[in-house]
């Protein structure tokens, strides 16, 4: 077996149609043919069942052609990679985020601290959902993530490194019965109608949303579900309901929103950068380092601003989002 033949399966896998399948790989029939003959005789079965009106794939067939995918595409990843190298570039690094943790202060310090330490290395950013990242990791799509509240018995196979604690604030339209109070409390919410993402998501704010209302007695009355963050604060400043969302929404600007922070010791979500547990890649190790930097200078910055004006670290932080959301 070849990739020669590989490639030449896979196109006709697509095309089911021997003369086309030719055409695309700009050869006559004839090589074709004596190629996946060859194929199915080392393997031992036929790959195609062949009538004068149609091909059709066999379950081997069906089999081979997800293997065979994803060997030539290992093999384009590795001529890539070379030729970046050749090239003087080091690489690649895949980076999965969620939207709001890309709006935390330490994330564009991050990028920036890692740019400069590895100018050759190209980023590539992906916004997903916690859930979706840590799938990612799993079956190799990315290289890292940023993740929210993950479960980290559900993925023994990933290494996970706590950075900070994100509070949670609550978004609501300007003159909502609520918004002239300085702070509030998740008991507070108990008769409000909320806007959340839907649970297949799998935004790690949903479960959390629903265990802080569990722990005071309550169940948050969804009266709407959105996938997007931007939808979800527009619906918020429609006053279509309250939002309970991550600190760093509260950097979006919208019309007639205000964000609430909230008095719940309780009320705050973990930001962790997750990898694979056997990652030997270094340019990973290095991305791990500075963003344990990075997120050390984001908590010594806010605590020199707390102590400056004489305040608890939390109850500054209130003040803070208030004053930049109102």
């Amino acid at each position: 077996m070849d990739l020669r033949q590989l490639r030449y399966f896979l196109v006709l896998a697509d095309e089911l149609h021997f003369r086309r399948a030719a055409e695309r790989l700009h050869i006559t029939q004839a090589p074709l043919s004596l190629a996946i003959q060859g194929l199915e005789r080392e393997l031992g079965t036929e790959l195609f069942n062949r009538s004068r009106r149609r091909v059709a794939l066999t379950e081997s067939g069906q089999s081979l052609r997800v293997d065979a995918r994803a060997i030539l595409e290992r093999v384009q990843r590795t001529r890539d990679t070379i030729r970046d190298l050749a090239q003087g570039v080091t690489g690649h690094l895949r980076i999965g985020v969620t939207p709001a943790c890309s709006l935390l202060p330490f994330f564009p310090d991050l990028i920036a601290a890692f740019r400069s330490a590895r100018p050759l290395v190209r980023i590539h950013l992906r916004e997903m959902s916690s859930t979706d990242q840590i799938v990612g990791l799993q079956g190799r799509e990315i290289d890292v993530a940023i993740v929210r509240n993950p479960v980290q018995r559900l993925a023994p196979d990933v290494a996970f490194t706590r950075l900070l604690m994100d509070p949670l604030v609550v978004a609501m339209r300007r003159g909502h019965r609520l918004s002239d109070r300085p702070i509030l409390s998740i008991a507070d919410l108990r008769e409000e109608e909320f806007i959340n993402y839907p649970r297949q998501l799998g935004v790690g704010i949903y479960e959390q949303v629903n265990k802080l209302c569990a722990l005071r007695g309550f169940t948050p009355k969804v009266v709407q579900e959105v996938r997007e963050a931007l939808t979800l604060l527009g619906l918020a400043a429609a006053g279509l309901g309250i939002a309970v969302v991550p600190s760093g929404l509260t950097h979006i600007a919208a019309t007639n929103i205000v964000f609430k922070p909230l008095s719940d010791s309780d009320a705050t979500t973990e930001i962790h950068l997750a990898c694979r547990a056997d990652e030997p890649n270094a340019v990973v190790a290095t991305f791990r380092d500075l963003a344990r930097a990075a997120t050390t200078r984001s908590l010594r910055a806010g605590v020199a601003n707390d102590v400056s004006t004489k305040e608890t670290p939390r109850s500054a932080g209130r003040k803070r989002a208030v004053a930049e959301a109102s």
